[in-house]
């Protein structure tokens, strides 16, 4: 008799255990999908920033070009602005000092450096 009553105690504490493992790896697979998704966006997102950068720069030279204004627009890859909004964050410019100097706005500049974290790990700092 007195074997039953440490058979019982000990039965429940692993059917916990397994319960409590087999809810922690449903967890963590709708954690993976829930990652997957968040990347999809990112890329979306960063597909239609570079889609809407393009197009305005091209409504501006034709705009440029119908004005007679002499000047061409400089453009500017992608990856090397990338590396310039990086670059100047890891030496300390703020947000406002990085965004004058590409000359694009303050949310283009934290979402660049916010993806860069993403990439990076969530522990780049953004200033």
């Amino acid at each position: 008799m007195g074997n039953y009553l440490l058979v019982i105690p000990a039965c429940a504490v692993v059917a916990i255990a397994v319960w409590t493992w087999a809810l922690h790896l449903r967890q963590q697979a709708r954690i993976e999908a829930l990652e997957g998704r968040v990347a999809n966006l990112l890329a979306g997102l960063s597909l239609l920033t570079d889609t809407t950068e393009s197009g305005l720069r091209d409504v501006t030279a034709e705009v440029a070009r119908l004005a007679g204004a002499g000047t061409t627009v400089r453009t500017r890859t992608r990856a090397t602005t990338h590396r310039r909004i990086t670059g100047a964050a890891k030496r300390g410019q703020s947000v406002q000092a990085i965004a004058a100097a590409e000359q694009i706005s303050e949310g283009e500049v934290k979402l660049r450096l916010s993806m860069n974290g993403a990439q990076e790990g969530f522990d780049a700092p953004v200033r």
